[in-house]
């Protein structure tokens, strides 16, 4: 219950701030910040226990593999963690500067990863044992190698994300934004560190292990999720006053 709760306030959360960023899709600077939300609205929800019961079975009956529903939702997160690295870089450099940036030290190894995570997914419990919530999955040594591989990816890329918020913080206008951002990215280190530890440690996978690496993976999630709103809301009413 506590867990649905948890969940659903994320959710929330991160429709209301789509709604309210609902026009930036068509707007150049801004749809990167917009993608990492509705990616990590995505990536919520297929990891969720309803989407286990639900779309994991059938994906269960299509592939003979149980949690695909979870991988693809791992995936959504590398995704929207670039996004993330894409749109600070991209306030930062010019665009020629920034693409290369970002080619070379976030999508390439994002690429990368991608396949490798499948694979030890595919050859560890991951594919063979059935959970409702995957962070209780036993872990051996495959499942171990996709925890270090993917914590690791999200662990980087936030990090890199946050290098360039330290950078916008420096502009007394982008503090309090950049500030918060940097908060929910320590949010999602947290959270890949926890389950890093609850993979190689047997014992701590438990409900309350399971619970603890939600709770730091929402936080994240809300975080982005209504710090954009935010941002977006002043850039609006700036432009509402400059145009009076």
């Amino acid at each position: 219950m506590a867990l649905a709760t948890l969940i659903a306030i994320t959710l929330l959360c991160i429709a209301w701030s789509l709604w309210i960023r609902r026009v930036t899709w068509s707007c150049r600077w801004e749809v990167a910040a917009t993608l990492n939300i509705a990616l990590q609205g995505v990536a919520v929800l297929l990891m969720s226990p309803w989407a286990s019961e639900t779309v994991g079975h059938w994906l269960y009956g299509l592939t003979g593999k149980w949690n695909l529903e979870d991988y693809l939702g791992h995936d959504a997160y590398i995704v929207a963690a670039s996004a993330i690295v894409y749109n600070t870089l991209g306030r930062l450099e010019a665009d020629h500067a920034m693409h290369q940036r970002f080619k070379q030290f976030v999508e390439r190894p994002a690429t990368l990863c991608i396949p490798l995570l499948l694979a030890a997914f595919w050859l560890g419990n991951g594919a063979t044992v059935y959970r409702r919530d995957f962070f209780e999955v036993p872990t051996d040594f495959w499942l171990n190698m996709y925890w270090l591989l993917l914590c690791g990816m999200l662990i980087y890329l936030l990090a890199y994300g946050s290098r360039a918020l330290l950078i916008l913080r420096s502009d007394p206008r982008s503090r309090r934004i950049a500030n918060t951002y940097l908060l929910a990215s320590a949010m999602g280190v947290i959270a890949c560190v926890v389950r890093i530890v609850t993979a190689f440690v047997p014992p701590l996978q438990t409900v309350a292990g399971s619970i603890l690496v939600w709770i730091f993976a929402c936080a994240c999630g809300a975080g982005f999720a209504l710090t954009s709103a935010h941002s977006w809301r002043i850039r609006t009413k700036w432009f509402t006053r400059a145009r009076t």
